[in-house]
């Protein structure tokens, strides 16, 4: 980019705000275009009952650094907030009980023998495959590789449905027979040509975690924001509040000799920060070929339900992180975050809350609706089924929908985020960026809005 260019943002999630604040910080003149009056896409939080609930993420991944040094930048560095891993923890549901999942493993990859032998989320005959993974050569296709037919080639169908599908698939909300294994967990596949063994090379991997945390140096898994997610795309804005033009759905897009009309207005480039079915909206008429490459992402549908209790009221207090349903699912309940253990300054000292994960077969058509109704009473059910201390009425809950909201990373992923850039190269001065093309997390979208302003 030459120095000095006016930029249109179109779209207010954090890829678009990351977006402005690190091209104004290069010189640049942006101007942040946003549909509704809210900054930070599916970062939503809200205070109910004294309590502290999220509708989207509930925090960052350590390991991915971008959003936490863009915090620190920002000032905020003091919000920062460790989960509390020393109670980190989680079950797996299976035939409507709760199993602790097998302790020792690296996301499913086991690292000792006696938790895969005495769990009772495998069979025998699973157990047996599980184990056998070092010592079996396993042939690598040379096409693009489901996340389930990864997982099947190393440890077998049982671990698929009752420990990767459940931990790996519900990252992103999607059917593990469909996501690609590149797109989505890059460095398994990086473990397996490395070391053949998932097992082996996930053991190489430890030892230099068990050496950070000898020296003290080892992060929590997961970190918050104090006062909640809320807290990073509000800083943002208040940083760009004289570049912020709220309340404009962008309706028109055409070429101006190399440069752009955003509804008429003239600029020198563009930044489409939207999901790329959205964006697809936008080339109708001016290219229908971007058009119907951009339609092709598929989308799953989502939401969460934040439910409040008397904490006097619960016969007991869960430990652990939560659950997650195994594979495939039986019901609309596909998880839960026993919000409070994860996290301090989350419950008023009177209160618990779980989250609730809502998805999955059972629960696509009524979130696309919208329809409270037809989510809330029967996950309350499923939910009591599962953990009879939960009371049988909340003091308050929250239901925040998200229809068609999880890009799906079908197999063949990459190669169409390939075809998008050389299609926006031909068009020029057009990016596109956001959780539909290099990875769903807020991190990963502020890591493209730092490579963008790079460039």
């Amino acid at each position: 980019m030459t120095p000095q260019q006016n930029i249109a943002i179109i779209g207010g999630g954090i890829a678009g705000l990351a977006s402005a604040y690190y091209l104004k910080k290069a010189g640049h003149q942006v101007t942040l275009f946003e549909a509704s009056n809210h900054w930070g896409g599916k970062i939503i939080s809200r205070t109910v009952e004294g309590c502290l609930l999220e509708g989207g993420p509930d925090s960052l991944l350590t390991e991915k650094p971008w959003a936490l040094d863009l915090c620190r930048e920002l000032g905020i560095e003091d919000e920062l907030l460790p989960s509390n891993d020393a109670q980190r923890s989680f079950s797996i549901l299976h035939n409507h009980r709760l199993h602790p999942f097998p302790a020792g493993c690296k996301l499913f990859i086991p690292q000792k023998v006696t938790p895969i032998l005495t769990t009772p989320l495998l069979s025998i005959p699973g157990k047996a495959r599980m184990l056998m993974e070092p010592f079996i050569n396993h042939k690598k296709p040379q096409e693009d590789e489901s996340l389930a037919d990864f997982t099947r080639r190393h440890f077998g169908q049982e671990t698929l449905n009752r420990l990767a599908g459940p931990l790996l698939g519900g990252i992103y909300g999607g059917d593990p027979e469909d996501m690609s294994m590149a797109a989505t967990f890059p460095r398994l596949r990086m473990l397996e040509n490395k070391h053949g063994s998932l097992v082996k090379g996930m053991a190489s991997m430890m030892k230099m975690a068990k050496q950070r945390e000898r020296a003290g140096t080892a992060p929590s898994l997961f970190t918050s924001l104090k006062s909640g997610m809320q807290k990073l795309p509000d800083t943002l804005a208040a940083h760009l509040s004289d570049h912020l033009r709220p309340n404009h759905r962008v309706k028109s897009l055409q070429k101006n000799g190399q440069g752009w009309l955003v509804d008429g207005e003239a600029f020198d480039r563009v930044v489409i920060a939207l999901p790329a079915v959205q964006a697809a909206e936008l080339f109708a008429e001016l290219d229908p070929e971007f058009h119907q490459l951009l339609q092709r992402q598929q989308t799953s549908s989502s939401a969460t339900l934040s439910l409040v209790f008397d904490r006097k009221d619960l016969s007991e207090i869960p430990g652990g992180f939560g659950f997650m349903s195994s594979h495939p699912l039986q019901s609309l309940l596909v998880g839960c975050t026993w919000t409070g253990t994860k996290f301090n300054h989350r419950e008023a000292d009177d209160r618990f809350i779980c989250r609730l994960f809502l998805g999955g077969p059972f629960a696509h058509e009524a979130i696309v609706a919208r329809d409270e109704q037809a989510l809330v009473a029967p996950a309350l059910e499923k939910l009591r089924e599962i953990c009879p201390f939960i009371p049988a009425t909340p003091r308050a809950h929250w239901l925040q929908f998200w229809p068609n909201g999880n890009p799906g990373y079908q197999l063949g992923h990459l190669d169409w985020v390939k075809e998008i850039h050389t299609h926006t190269e031909a068009l020029g001065n057009l990016h596109l960026l956001g959780s539909s093309y290099q990875g769903v997390s807020v991190s990963d979208c502020v890591k493209q809005a730092q490579d963008l302003a790079s460039q």
